[in-house]
Order: C-alpha cells, then sequence, then structure tokens
C-alpha cells in the first residue's frame, strides 16, 4: 500500500469510527435541551396559574 492509500484508509476509519461518538453527543445535546425547555415551561404555567388557587377553579 502507498503511503497516500495508508493516509485515506486511516481518515476514512477514523471518521467511521468517530461517526458513534458523535451521533451520541448530539443527541445528549437534545435531551438536555428537551428537559431544559420543559422545566422552563411547566414554571411559566405553573405560575401563570398560581394566582386562581384561591378561586377554586
Amino acid at each position: 500500500m502507498s503511503r497516500k492509500k495508508k493516509d485515506e484508509y486511516s481518515a476514512k476509519k477514523m471518521f467511521r469510527d468517530s461517526l458513534p461518538v458523535t451521533g451520541a453527543i448530539c443527541l445528549v445535546i437534545v435531551s438536555v435541551s428537551y428537559i431544559l425547555f420543559r422545566s422552563w415551561s411547566n414554571k411559566l404555567y405553573y405560575e401563570k396559574w398560581k394566582e386562581y388557587e384561591d378561586c377554586g377553579i
């Protein structure tokens, strides 16, 4: 194998091996973002309706 072919194979192997790690990192970022958004949304919802608790509605 020539040096160039060996480097191309190494680059392809490195890309192929790093793809699952990149996917897992993206999944973690999306999951944390979703959890933060939902908690922020729930907080705003409960603050909005907090003053109606005493009304009996």
